[in-house]
């Protein structure tokens, strides 16, 4: 029996939404309408760093350290190239500083495909952070590095509702 690599090359989609009306079961239409985001980034331009507080519940009289998970934190950062003409640059006028978003990562499945019900999706309610315009270098795309802050709780195991 083969035991084959699950693959992520054209299998996350990535999409700024404007309007949801529930963070856990998100609407396939409210997905839908928003502003897919995967051909914009580079390569390795999706990137959510979870970490996770330690709660101390040890006791003045434990013998051993001992913990329990706390809070956890989001760092979310998007790299995306520039585009020549203002009207192809979704990305840099769509992810505006201040802007409060839904980004909606979708992974396993092709990015052409439509969100459906039942698909598992990861919500980030976000603000958009400052342009971080990165320096120019020979022979590659113009970069912009955007943190988008997590402010509301995410579901990072939500289901897409019809």
């Amino acid at each position: 029996m083969a035991f084959e690599d699950l693959l992520g090359d054209g299998n996350v989609k990535v999409t700024a939404v404007l309007t949801l009306s529930s963070t856990s079961a998100p609407p396939a239409a409210e997905l839908n309408a928003g502003i897919d985001l995967q051909m914009l980034l580079t390569k390795d331009g999706l990137g959510i760093e979870p970490s996770q507080a330690s709660v101390d519940n040890g006791a003045l009289g434990s013998r051993s350290n001992t913990s329990r998970g706390g809070t956890s934190t989001y760092n979310i950062t998007l790299t995306y190239k520039r585009k020549q003409l203002e009207a192809d640059d979704i990305a840099y006028n769509t992810l505006t500083p201040k802007l409060d978003i839904w980004l909606a990562v979708r992974r396993n499945k092709a990015h052409e495909l439509p969100y459906v019900a039942g698909d598992p999706v990861e919500i980030y309610p976000s603000e958009c952070g400052i342009y971080q315009r990165q320096p120019p270098v020979l022979d590659e795309v113009q970069k912009i590095v955007q943190q988008m802050f997590n402010h509301s709780d995410a579901d990072t195991e939500a289901t897409v509702a019809a």
